[in-house]
C-alpha cells in the first residue's frame, strides 16, 4: 500500500516504517467520508417528503429527488473538503520510527 506520509525518521525507499495517525483527524475524515453524506440524504429526503403536500406532488418522488440532490451536494461537500484537508499536515500520517 502506498501512503504519502510525512518523514521526520529518514526513512528510505524500501525500509520498513512505523506510521503514526492522529486519533481526532481520523475520526473527522472518517465522519465526513461516511456519515455526513448518508444524514445530508437522509435529511434532504425528509424535506421532500415534508414538502410534497405543499406543491401538491408525490411525496415519495419528490423525497427521492430531494435525498438524491442532497447526496450529490454532499458528494461534492466532502471532495472539496477533502482536498482542503489533504493540504494540511495534520491530516497525513507521520513516520515515526525504521524498524530494523
Amino acid at each position: 500500500m502506498e501512503v504519502e506520509a510525512i518523514n521526520d525518521a529518514g526513512a528510505r525507499v524500501g525500509d520498513r516504517i512505523v506510521l503514526s495517525f492522529e486519533t481526532t483527524s481520523l475520526l473527522k475524515a472518517c465522519f465526513l467520508i461516511y456519515v455526513l453524506p448518508i444524514l445530508i440524504m437522509i435529511a434532504g429526503a425528509a424535506i421532500g417528503f415534508n414538502a410534497a403536500p405543499l406543491l401538491n406532488l408525490n411525496a415519495s418522488g419528490l423525497s427521492a429527488v430531494f435525498g438524491f440532490s442532497a447526496l450529490v451536494l454532499a458528494f461534492w461537500f466532502v471532495k472539496t473538503r477533502g482536498n482542503r484537508m489533504a493540504q494540511t499536515t495534520k491530516y497525513r500520517p507521520k513516520i515515526i520510527r525504521i524498524l530494523g
